[in-house]
């Protein structure tokens, strides 16, 4: 029965021991938290990034005929305004010859986007744009003549996934809707695919 209770007050002095050790550490962590706080890297406000995508279309576009020469650019931007949404904007340009035709596309969109599993700048995104367009055919863009101009609207699911603290890699699928030129021209409307690299700071 002694060994019992000498062991039982054994095991309780080990516990009292390791809680007093416990709460005296307490303050030395507290102290070190805002020097871990500063060690660690700030989260990122600006975002700024390019599509590869319309680079890619471009140099296919180029490639499938001798008449086609086509030069395709899209940057985007973008900057948190409060926690899990940015605002930002979009350029998408293209110009060149189509099938022995100067073309010319330029649309610039302002963008919301929220970002539901994060504080902004990462992981999954939901993205809505309004802005407005014109499509130039020999520098032409009345309707009649194969060109158009107005408003254009998108709708845009995406994932940030970054590789550092400060780059990243974006897929996305979009919907860009917009009046339509004739004459069977390629455009960046419709369901389109996006593939943004960038970075972040």
């Amino acid at each position: 029965m002694a060994k019992k209770i000498v062991l039982g007050l054994l095991v309780l002095a080990a516990i009292t021991g390791f809680l007093g050790a416990r709460e005296a550490d307490a303050p030395a962590e507290a102290a070190n938290a805002p020097a871990r706080a500063a060690a660690e890297p700030a989260e990122s406000k600006w975002a700024v990034s390019l599509d590869l995508f319309p680079l890619t279309k471009g140099i296919i576009w180029s490639d499938s005929d001798k008449d086609n020469a086509l030069f395709a650019l899209a940057p985007a931007f973008e900057f948190a305004v409060y926690p899990h949404f940015t605002i930002g904007a979009a350029l998408d340009m293209y110009f060149g010859e189509y099938s022995k035709v100067d073309i010319f596309y330029f649309g610039l969109a302002a963008h919301g986007r929220w970002y539901p599993l994060s504080n902004g700048l990462d992981k999954l995104f939901i993205d809505a744009g309004l802005g407005f367009n014109v499509f130039a055919l020999d520098g032409e863009t009345d309707a009649d003549k194969g060109g158009m101009s107005g408003i254009t609207m998108s709708l845009k699911a995406g994932y940030k996934l970054k590789f550092t603290p400060n780059f990243f890699l974006e897929p996305s699928m979009a919907y860009i809707y917009a009046k339509l030129p004739g004459g069977g021209i390629p455009t960046p409307l419709g369901w389109q695919p996006g593939l943004n690299i960038g970075v972040a700071f």
